[in-house]
């Protein structure tokens, strides 16, 4: 096969390959002796007709078409090697010449992005200092009492952070409608869970007691409702409130956390967790700083099939959760008053500056021959050994698939921490 390659932009090579002229005839045997086995001429069993009555019964171009791609992949993989090119999608092909005795393909490879990192250490953007407040530690603790509280029943009017218990039943013009009927439900008044205006109006209403409900579907909502009004007529069988726990020793050993036994500790561990929170959010926002304006003093580009890419594994991520959680993107969409256009917009933005960090930490890692010991990969999962109580063997084995999926993850973290490093 003879190789002739054309750098084009935006990271593209042409590859013309001329195929050896008896490899092409080869090919071409090889596929006409592979359709002529299913070949049915009357007189014959099928598949031992003379072979010029089974050619008038085969479809020649169906032919050409099975013996150019018994041969494109070869072509396709000694390309790359003599190009030495590193492709980042599926290339697209054409064929640019054929005969019985010629055939010449084109490949458009798509190839590794071209970098040249500008300024990448030594900047000064300014870290923030991390700080935690009493009334953070003091609103933490507020809220392990209110996720420990229980709920009583009361004989009074339902206020707001009161749980109603309640059949409702709703209906559009005196129609019901799907998903709009539930007995004994439970209802956290101010919870902000239905829709707006729903909750407000149970504010004050007794055990026992009816109540209608007007309220009006949001523009972003289901089509068949968006905007329409409603009726929701409630029978509430009970009304409960909270019962907070006292903030103490006490409770504290209750909650039954391992080396928290006293109300002090139960206040440094969540001064702990706060900082080490806040600590992690300055830390991602201050590398977003460092990426924008390492990108802004570089030349990196990138292949649109790549960030399309990219974009499309993104879109299925977020419609897998939305799914797990019962929404269609269509409902998504009409939620959030996004048209798909704009949503396809901002996921190819965020493609595109995902990818754009990536190969500043690749570049950054090559440039300062950043690698990663065998002791420190032995480090890692003897961590995560002994973060899940696992025997270390146990560990490397669970993760034998993905283990060089796990060790570049390590590096990438290993670069990021370095970069942090140069531009504190």
């Amino acid at each position: 096969m003879k190789f002739t390659f054309k750098e084009l932009e935006a990271c593209h090579t042409q590859v013309d390959v001329v195929i050896e002229t008896e490899k092409w005839k080869a090919a071409q045997e090889a596929s006409f002796k592979k359709l002529a086995q299913n070949v049915q001429v009357d007189g014959f069993r099928k598949g031992k007709a003379p072979e010029a009555l089974a050619r008038k019964h085969i479809d020649q171009g169906k032919m050409l078409d099975d013996a150019i791609n018994s041969l494109l992949p070869e072509a396709y993989r000694e390309a790359l090697k003599e190009g030495k090119l590193e492709p980042f999608a599926q290339p697209k092909v054409d064929v640019t010449k054929i005969s019985e005795t010629e055939l010449e393909v084109r490949f458009i490879v798509v190839t590794s992005p071209k970098v040249e990192l500008g300024k990448y250490k030594g900047l000064e953007l300014g870290r923030k200092e991390v700080k935690v407040t009493e009334k953070e530690v003091k609103d933490a603790l507020e809220d392990v009492r209110k996720q420990n509280a229980s709920l009583v029943t009361k004989d009074d009017a339902a206020e707001k952070g009161d749980t109603v218990v309640m059949d409702f039943e709703g209906s559009v013009d005196g129609v019901k409608f799907e998903g709009g009927s539930a007995q004994n439900y439970e209802l956290e008044l101010g919870s902000g869970s239905f829709i707006p205006g729903f909750e407000d109006q149970l504010i004050g209403v007794k055990p026992g007691e009816h109540r209608d409900v007007n309220v009006t579907f949001p523009e972003q909502y289901t089509k068949e409702l968006a905007g329409k009004a409603a009726l929701f007529s409630c029978d509430v069988h009970e009304v409960k409130t909270k019962k907070m726990p006292e903030l103490n020793d006490e409770f504290v050993k209750d909650l039954a956390m391992e080396g928290i036994e006293t109300l002090e500790a139960l206040k440094e561990s969540k001064k702990k967790e706060l900082l080490e929170s806040k600590q992690a959010k300055e830390k991602r926002e201050y590398l977003e700083k460092l990426y924008a304006e390492i990108a802004n003093s570089s030349k990196i580009e990138i292949p649109e099939e790549m960030i399309d890419d990219q974009a499309e594994s993104m879109k299925k991520d977020m419609v897998n959760r939305m799914q797990q959680s019962g929404l269609t993107l269509e409902q998504y969409l009409q939620f959030t008053g996004q048209s798909e256009e704009d949503f396809m917009k901002k996921l190819k933005e965020d493609a595109k500056k995902d990818i754009t960090n990536y190969f500043i930490l690749e570049k950054v890692g090559e440039i300062e021959k950043l690698e990663l010991s065998d002791a420190d990969i032995e480090a890692e999962y003897q961590k995560l050994a002994d973060q899940y109580s696992m025997k270390l063997e146990d560990v490397k084995k669970a993760l034998k698939a993905q283990e060089q999926q796990f060790k570049h993850n390590l590096l990438m973290t290993r670069i990021e921490e370095e970069l942090l490093k140069i531009n504190k």
